[in-house]
């Protein structure tokens, strides 16, 4: 029988990508781990009412689910964004919320790069071609060399900085906005700072590294994507909802831009007929920009590590909001 003194930890993982079963920051303690597929199944809610600390990638945390939840100290993100969780009720509740900010900062950055290669040498559309067994590049000219294209980042966060650093080094010119970002930072960088207005209008490739907030929410909506050069490229390895689905699907339909590439999308999976899943001039894949084996294990033993601080009766580092009485 377990420890009546145990704390019951229970991490909600996704079934093609489950948690070590042995988590570092937990040696010495006396807890007990519970993993489950999910987080919403009635049958549950039993594991979560008991839990001491709950461990969730991507599952999304209602306010009514957190008053469930009589004895949560923490809910751990095994992710950079938390947007999924209502931190606000968590506070009220006393409930500590921490992410895990730069566990995958270099193979979000690189995916990124890579997204924005694919479409810069036109590799969608050279794999139709090869498929067609077209022999010649012709058909998807013009290809420019990257050198000196310009590659326009929101959000000068974390990623951005890092994809900034590797187009620089691919000879890309980078424009940033960030309002939250002093412009000197982005000046000593070797990066330009601009209105998103101007960004729009002078890059050639535009990504996005923003959290999704009320305000960035379908940030990318008809009239922002309408700014953008015909011949521009929306890359987005942060959150699906930062870009209205529909309107970019009119604006590849029309011209009005040259395509995109993305990792996440509004809806996660998303249907078999989704509109964007099958069209020649945008590619997608399947949420992976954070995908290596390092930052796997790593998002796991940082999560865990925050939930032993609380156990500890410590403040939990990356709390993204404060637990009422704390």
């Amino acid at each position: 029988m377990p420890d009546a003194q145990a704390k019951n930890v229970v991490i909600a993982c996704i079934d093609t990508r489950n948690p070590p079963q042995q988590l570092a920051a937990f040696a010495g303690l006396n807890i007990n781990v519970q993993l489950v597929i999910g987080f919403g199944n009635p049958a549950q809610a039993s594991l979560f009412q008991a839990a001491d600390a709950i461990i969730t990638e991507m599952h999304p945390v209602s306010a009514g689910m957190l008053g469930a939840l009589a004895r949560c100290k923490i809910i751990a993100c095994a992710s950079t964004g938390y947007d999924y969780v209502d931190i606000e009720a968590a506070g009220k509740l006393g409930i500590w919320v921490t992410n895990c900010p730069g566990y995958c900062t270099d193979e979000v950055a690189t995916h990124t790069i890579a997204l924005l290669l694919s479409q810069a040498r036109r590799l969608p559309q050279m794999r139709q071609l090869v498929r067609a067994q077209e022999w010649d590049p012709r058909p998807v000219r013009p290809l420019p060399h990257v050198k000196n294209q310009t590659l326009g980042i929101i959000g000068w966060g974390r990623i951005g900085k890092a994809v900034a650093a590797k187009a620089l080094a691919l000879g890309f010119v980078v424009v940033a906005h960030d309002p939250f970002i002093d412009a000197a930072q982005m000046l000593a960088a070797g990066v330009q700072p601009a209105t998103k207005e101007a960004l729009l209008q002078q890059a050639d490739y535009v990504s996005l590294h923003t959290p999704l907030t009320a305000a960035t929410r379908l940030m990318m909506n008809a009239p922002m994507l309408a700014l953008m050069k015909p011949g521009a490229y929306l890359i987005n390895t942060a959150r699906g909802l930062l870009v209205d689905e529909a309107a970019l699907l009119a604006a590849v339909n029309h011209g009005r831009i040259a395509g995109a590439a993305l990792d996440v999308l509004a809806a996660e999976p998303p249907p078999a007929d989704h509109a964007l899943l099958n069209h020649d001039l945008i590619y997608i894949t399947p949420h992976c920009a954070w995908c290596s084996e390092e930052a796997d294990e790593a998002v796991w033993e940082w999560a865990a590590g925050y939930v032993a601080a609380v156990f500890r009766g410590e403040r939990p580092q990356a709390a993204v909001n404060v637990a009422a009485g704390k």
